[in-house]
């Protein structure tokens, strides 16, 4: 048995988590199968304070981080083998946040993520598209290195694809209505206008979003414009509904029919891969979607969804109309049944089993002289006003 500390950045004790919440409760659940003993931290279920991390780390053999509390594990937690879970790009993701918060928010997540490549000793991805582009900022960081490649040409002792997962069993799908059509969560890089103005062509449709359950971890500007875009034009075809609790998201999807996702085309797109893509498919939701290269392979292997090329309304309304419901539902009870959460954690749960700190690290690994975050004008406030 391995004891194992996980730092989550996001709220679990609400019910409601988003992507990254999710997948640190399934980790949670899978390692626990294993028959290891876990720890979770996260901001409201034993908070990430200093005491926290010193003494969580101090009482386990493994840890795993991701995001932005990572800089704070390792400027308190005691030094034992960590992974960092990349599966989420949130550098690239927060490139879309520039215009509306300057260039602070770029900087700390340089700093995030440079001292995590430094600092890790086994890192994840999700995708094939991630672990090269990762592989690129390990070597910059040093720790794609000759002594390492030496030892382990194809670098899985480094890097591994972990991709998202589902839960064991596919929710009931009896109470399904003709064309009501889910978005759910709307992040700054999606577009949800097209989406609106494709339902708004399709007769007796409907299109639900969903409130995200941690509004202040992420900036809510696209979601602002879709429900001004709404009002301004009647359309009551349009709801915006709460976060579905975790443990209540099967029934919640079990009202729909299909799912609709539309989003411009950028390094984000490259990179990412959907969260909610394996939750609706694993609803057995048959997806209509703009093209990114991750999603565009899961479809296109398990035939259980269409990906559009064009960003017109009408090309969206025409695919939603050329679902084919019973063939696609087949595709994805396949997709379910090779994304079982503990077949994509296999190399964590490796890791797990035999933890161990990567020596090169210590050699090779480059450690620039890079800036904290700047202070915010706040912060200077508050400064002065203590001055």
């Amino acid at each position: 048995m391995t004891r194992v500390m996980l730092v989550c950045p996001e709220p679990l004790g609400h019910g409601q988590p988003a992507g990254v919440g999710i997948r640190f409760l399934e980790i949670a659940r899978v390692l626990r199968e294993d028959g290891h003993d876990v720890t979770t931290l996260a901001p409201d279920v034993v908070g990430i304070t200093p005491e926290s991390l010193l003494d969580a780390s101090q009482n386990n053999d493994v840890a795993v981080v991701q995001g932005h509390v990572a800089n704070a594990f390792f400027q308190h937690a005691a030094a034992i083998p960590t992974v960092i879970d990349l599966y989420d790009p949130f550098i690239i993701e927060n490139l879309h946040y520039y215009a509306e918060r300057g260039a602070e928010v770029f900087q700390h997540d340089h700093f995030t993520l440079m001292n995590s490549l430094v600092r890790g000793d086994f890192f994840l991805c999700a995708s094939e598209a991630q672990r090269m582009f990762y592989l690129g900022a390990l070597l910059a960081a040093g720790r794609l290195n000759p002594e390492l490649f030496e030892r382990d040409p194809e670098l899985s002792s480094l890097i591994a694809i972990a991709p998202f997962g589902v839960p064991p069993r596919q929710p009931p799908t009896a109470n399904r209505q003709p064309l009501d059509i889910l978005f759910g969560g709307i992040y700054d890089w999606y577009d949800p206008i097209t989406a609106i103005d494709a339902v708004a062509l399709v007769p007796n449709a409907t299109l639900t979003f969903t409130h995200h359950p941690n509004p202040e971890l992420t900036p809510q500007g696209k979601l602002a414009e879709a429900m001004e875009h709404v009002r301004k034009n009647g359309y009551e075809f349009v709801r915006f509904e709460s976060w579905a609790p975790y443990e209540q998201r099967a029934q919640f999807f079990a009202r729909f029919s299909l799912a609709l996702i539309t989003f411009p085309r950028s390094l984000e797109t490259d990179l990412s891969m959907r969260t909610r893509i394996y939750d609706y498919l694993w609803c057995g939701l048959p997806i209509v979607t703009s093209s990114a290269p991750g999603t565009d392979e899961i479809l296109a292997r398990y035939e259980c969804g269409i990906v559009v090329d064009e960003d017109r309304p009408r090309a969206f309304a025409d695919a939603i109309l050329r679902v084919d419901r019973e063939q696609m539902t087949r595709g994805a009870e396949r997709f379910v049944h090779d994304h079982q959460w503990d077949r994509t954690l296999a190399p964590l749960r490796a890791f797990v089993r035999e933890p161990r700190s990567e020596r090169t690290k210590e050699t090779f690994a480059m450690r620039p002289s890079i800036p904290e975050r700047p202070a915010s004008i706040l912060d200077r406030l508050k400064r002065r006003l203590r001055a």
